[in-house]
């Protein structure tokens, strides 16, 4: 019966149905068909490549964190050209940080976006992304 019936054709209610506790049901028991899965051999030269490339990647991410944190003139003139949308010297002010590679760059109102990648034998490998928010 719905709530909002009120007339007095609905006004007589019924019952709730009994409600029995502690019934319980015995669950039916199967055993699933598990089938062994086959793994190639391990070869962690990729691996071992991608970890060499990606210490290299938070070394730069180093240099420019430490360069940011300890130079109140250069974070300022990093956020200047940021908001002023100088692509070019954003990008030369982090290449004078000493890093190896070049992050790609955006920036919004809020902060600053720093996307660090490499590639092994032309497969894209390692990604390292830092959000830094000056707002």
């Amino acid at each position: 019966m719905y709530p909002y019936y009120h007339s007095a054709f609905h006004a007589h209610t019924y019952p709730p149905l009994p409600h029995y506790y502690g019934q319980y049901s015995v669950p039916i028991q199967f055993i699933p068909y598990i089938k062994s899965r086959q793994f190639p051999t391990v070869n962690p030269d990729m691996f071992m490549s991608s970890a060499q490339h990606m210490q290299t990647l938070m070394k730069d991410a180093s240099l420019i964190l430490a360069k940011m944190a300890n130079s109140h003139q250069f974070a300022f003139d990093l956020m200047t050209a940021a908001q002023s949308s100088n692509k070019t010297k954003v990008n030369e002010m982090l290449k004078e940080t000493g890093i190896q590679s070049s992050p790609s760059v955006s920036y919004t109102p809020d902060g600053l976006k720093l996307d660090f990648k490499t590639d092994v034998d032309h497969v894209n490998c390692c990604h390292l992304n830092l959000s830094l928010k000056w707002m």
